[in-house]
């Protein structure tokens, strides 16, 4: 069978349940060399899903997740949202596309029609949060105009996480 070409789109409410397990098998394989196994072992897939039900539910103007798809099949997500702090005024979080496809573009894709929605909204201060281990990603944000600001040494399950800013 061929490969069709993958179109971004904006995620609807019923893609939870593809946009959960993407996330869930990504951190899995992703994340499992940067966090414990504790943490790996502990995650459910359904808690997954209903997180991405409830965010899919309730996105609003300023918020919004996007999705790469091929055959039908989502292989990537990002998403988009405003946040309430004095420091940043949306965040990009979300970030994965299926392990088996890493590198193939498709991140890229995503992260066009994310400063894309970014540039639309306005936000004037973006923020992200990665695994500071995690050298493959930081060069692709490093690629897309982010700019490193802070390394919390404690960040997330006591992971290191690097933070990013883009200012469009």
């Amino acid at each position: 069978m061929q490969k069709r070409p993958v179109r971004i789109r904006t995620a609807r409410s019923d893609d939870y349940r593809s946009v959960g397990a993407l996330i869930f098998n990504s951190h899995t394989i992703s994340f499992a060399p940067f966090a414990s196994s504790d943490w790996v072992n502990s995650r459910d897939l359904s808690e997954y899903q209903s997180k991405w039900q409830e965010i899919l539910a309730d996105e609003s103007l300023s918020a919004r997740v996007f999705v790469a798809e091929r055959n039908a099949e989502i292989i990537g997500t990002v998403r988009v949202s405003s946040a309430d702090s004095n420091d940043f005024d949306a965040q990009l979080n979300g970030m994965h596309v299926s392990p088996n496809t890493t590198g193939s573009g498709i991140g890229s894709l995503l992260m066009k029609q994310a400063i894309t929605f970014i540039k639309e909204r306005k936000f004037k201060n973006v923020e992200l949060g990665v695994i500071a281990a995690n050298s493959r990603a930081r060069r692709f944000y490093e690629t897309h105009g982010w700019e490193l600001v802070e390394e919390l040494p404690n960040g997330i399950e006591g992971v290191p996480i690097a933070i990013y800013r883009l200012r469009p």
